[in-house]
Parts: C-alpha cells; sequence; structure tokens
C-alpha cells in the first residue's frame, strides 16, 4: 500500500452541510468555514523538510463522521474527585462535565463551554489543525484568572466507538501571576475485530498571561484501533513559564503539532516527549518553537522507542527571528530501534536570524540497543530480557520523571513496561540470543 496524506483521504463527512449541521442557530458558522476552506485547499504537509515522511495510511476515517453534542457543561454526577485533584473535567461524545473541588472554587477556576464563534488560530495554516476548526463537537474552556492552584487539574477523553468522531477543543486561559498543573488522561475502550476505525482529534489552546505557569502532562493510551490528531498551540505573555510532557503510547496513527509561540520576553517552555511504537504503528511528531520575545528559554526534549513493524517521525523547528535576542534554546530527538523491521526519523531544525543568542543548540541520534551495554548488564548477572528491559527503561525515565504528578508517573511506568514486555516478547530467538 502506498503513502498517502490527508488530502487523499476521502472525507465525505468534511462538507459545508456537515459544518452547518454543527453551528447551532448558525453560530460559528463563518469561522467553521473558514476552516473548512483551509481543509480543502492546504497540503498536508506545509513544510518542505517533512513532505516526504508523512503517511497516514492508517488512518482509515472514511466513515467517521462527527455528531452534534450538547454544548452546556454538566456538572458530573456520581462522581468523586481523584485523590490529590482539584477538578475533574470529561470529554466524551456525550459532551463536557466537570466536578470542580473546594480549592477549585475558592480559587476561582471556570469551567465553561467554548463559544461557538471562537476561531480556532492557526487553522489557516495547518491541516490537521484546520479539519479540529472547522468540524469540532464538543469544546471547553478552562480559565483561573489568579491565584494558585495547588492540586491538579484533570481532564479525561474517552475516545469514541468505533466508526465516529469526537473532535473536541480545549482551550486553557491562565491570567496574569496564576499558577496551576493539568494532566490530560487519553483513552478508550478496544473495539471488535473488524469494525471501522474512530477518530479523535483535538485541540489544546493555552494562553498564558504575564508570568504565568502552568504544568501541563498528557498520557495517551488508547487502544490501537484508533486514529489519533492532535494540535497544540501555546502563547506566552512576559515572563510566562510552561512544563509540557507528553506521552504518546497507544493508537493506529498519530499526527501530532506543537506550537510554542514565545512572545513575552523573559518566556520559557520545558518540554518532554515520550513515544513507544509497536505493531504496525505509526507516530508523526512535530514541534515548533518560535523565539520572538528576548530573553526567552526553550528546552525540548523527546524519546521514542520503536519495535516490531512501527514508524516514528520526530521532527522540531526551532525559529529565532530578530527580534529574539538573548534567546536559549535546546531541541533534542532521540530514537531507540528494538527489531530490525521497526523505522525511526528524527529531524531537528534551527532557523536563526538574530546572532546574539545565549545558546541555540539541537542533537539527535536513532540507533539499536549497544550491545556492549547489554553484555555489561549480562556480566552482573541479569538476563538478555532484563538487560534490555533495563536499558529501554532508563533511556525513557528522564521523561516519566518530569511528569508533574508521581502517581501519574508510576501509571506511565506501568504502561511503558507492560508494552515493552510483550514486545521482547515477540523478539526473535537470534536477536535473544
Amino acid at each position: 500500500m502506498t503513502r498517502r496524506g490527508l488530502a487523499d483521504l476521502p472525507l465525505a463527512w468534511a462538507t459545508a452541510e456537515m459544518i452547518a449541521s454543527l453551528s447551532p442557530g448558525g453560530s460559528g458558522l463563518a469561522e467553521r468555514s473558514t476552516a473548512l476552506a483551509a481543509f480543502h485547499s492546504l497540503p498536508t504537509e506545509s513544510n518542505l523538510l517533512f513532505t516526504g515522511y508523512v503517511d497516514l495510511r492508517g488512518a482509515e476515517i472514511e466513515q467517521a463522521a462527527p455528531s452534534a453534542v450538547d454544548s452546556a457543561v454538566r456538572t458530573l454526577e456520581g462522581a468523586a474527585l481523584p485523590d490529590g485533584a482539584a477538578a475533574l473535567i470529561e470529554v466524551s461524545v456525550s459532551g463536557v462535565a466537570a466536578l470542580l473541588g473546594d480549592e477549585a472554587r475558592a480559587a476561582g477556576l471556570v469551567v465553561t463551554a467554548l463559544p461557538q464563534a471562537t476561531p480556532l488560530i492557526g487553522a489557516t495554516e495547518d491541516r490537521s489543525a484546520a479539519l479540529i476548526g472547522a468540524l469540532w463537537n464538543t469544546g471547553v474552556v478552562i480559565a483561573l484568572a489568579s491565584g494558585r492552584l495547588n492540586a491538579p487539574i484533570i481532564v479525561r477523553v474517552v475516545a469514541p466507538d468505533a466508526g465516529s468522531s469526537l473532535i473536541t477543543r480545549l482551550a486553557v486561559q491562565l491570567g496574569d501571576g496564576a499558577q496551576a498543573s493539568i494532566v490530560e488522561e487519553i483513552s478508550g475502550s478496544p473495539a471488535a475485530p473488524g469494525a471501522a476505525t474512530s477518530l479523535l482529534a483535538m485541540s489544546s489552546e493555552v494562553t498564558l498571561g504575564d508570568r504565568a505557569t502552568l504544568a501541563l502532562s498528557s498520557i495517551q493510551d488508547l487502544p490501537e484501533d484508533r486514529a489519533y490528531l492532535t494540535v497544540r498551540r501555546h502563547t506566552f505573555g512576559e515572563g510566562a513559564q510552561l512544563q509540557i510532557a507528553v506521552a504518546q503510547v497507544g493508537a493506529r496513527l498519530v499526527r501530532g503539532r506543537i506550537d510554542h509561540l514565545l512572545q513575552g520576553d523573559g518566556s520559557g517552555v520545558r518540554q518532554v516527549e515520550v513515544v513507544f511504537g509497536a505493531g504496525d504503528q505509526l507516530h508523526d511528531l512535530t514541534t515548533y518553537s518560535v523565539h520572538s520575545g528576548q530573553k526567552t528559554v526553550g528546552d525540548l526534549l523527546a524519546k521514542g522507542v520503536f519495535a516490531g513493524n512501527a514508524r516514528g517521525y520526530i521532527k522540531g523547528v526551532t525559529t529565532i527571528p530578530r527580534s529574539g535576542r538573548g534567546t536559549n534554546s535546546y531541541l533534542g530527538e532521540f530514537g531507540m530501534l528494538l527489531s530490525k523491521t521497526a523505522r525511526s526519523v528524527a529531524i531537528p531544525s534551527l532557523w536563526i536570524d538574530q546572532p546574539d543568542c545565549e545558546r541555540a543548540a539541537h542533537g539527535s541520534s536513532v540507533g539499536p540497543i549497544d550491545p556492549a551495554q547489554i553484555f555489561y548488564l549480562r556480566s552482573r548477572g541479569l538476563t538478555d530480557a532484563e538487560a534490555r528491559r533495563t536499558i529501554v527503561m532508563g533511556f525513557l525515565e528522564p521523561v516519566v520523571a518530569a511528569l508533574p504528578l508521581e502517581a501519574e508517573a508510576d501509571r506511565l511506568r506501568d504502561v511503558l513496561a507492560a508494552k515493552l514486555d510483550t514486545a521482547l516478547a515477540t523478539l526473535p530467538a537470534t536477536v535473544a540470543s
């Protein structure tokens, strides 16, 4: 089967009639129409550096049309807050439901429906974003005008059943000096064998006021019969800080884009991303950072492990325009291959138009486990499988440890360990010997 991009997918449901059905009373129809026109005109990948790595043959979502969903935010009935959480928000094809604890209410946390006429910024630049901007059927605003939330906000996103779509938008707004943490849990139930592929498409639109601080972690552990599109856009005020940790473990196909717009002087982002692909999974992930403010900081690290026939494309572009004096940036992308049939590509890029930078560095590598490391661990009494497991988990640990909640880090370690054990069990005997 040849490669294909979004432009080659016959999405018969991406029509004017569909966006009209998703626009109650015509509200937001103009914004959706602009995004739909962009979806039908934009290339799947606009960056010429990356066009050779687009392969969406796993996105068999021709029948996964979205349905209109009640936009009101319901109170989450019959549920309790997870231990240590300030609020719980659930997003599914049933809509959005929320439960706020005492700390969240006292701090002034507000959870409301996203207004229908809210355009998705960037929808005219990226085709995945255009799809979400035109056809989203759920949306929620999480806003904290000021103050500090010590406990995290838990956002649970449940993927739809076979042959349908959940296209959702999460808008996070922190006012000047506000501090919060958010944990995204993205999951779903496996479909019956032979069922049509369903689509989960998400945008995360984060706006940070001056000196605002956000810790954001996301664990995606979807069944491997789903397609997952994700678009994240982060806008920084002066001195704003973002710590983001993203884990991509499940789904048959993952195509993700992250944009960091460091406009505020002294703003900074620390991003870690972990990817584990096995079987026939494909992960296509790109991060763009624009350091237009002065003395901004970007520290971006991505690590991927690939087994079976999995493929991983990890790409990044750091742009420092003339206004970005004093930028300190690092972009690292590293892949580990557990089988001879797995493939990984790492493409870090720097576009610099400002000579006065504190640092502008990048690094990448892709390769199998070093046999000398296996030999060393086996000489200390470990079996081959134990040695490989120790090396892989150690390779990923710096990313896992960056999750703001220890409970989430432990859960991710368990997920990664289970997937790794399955992958190691399928290695040929010639590799394991």
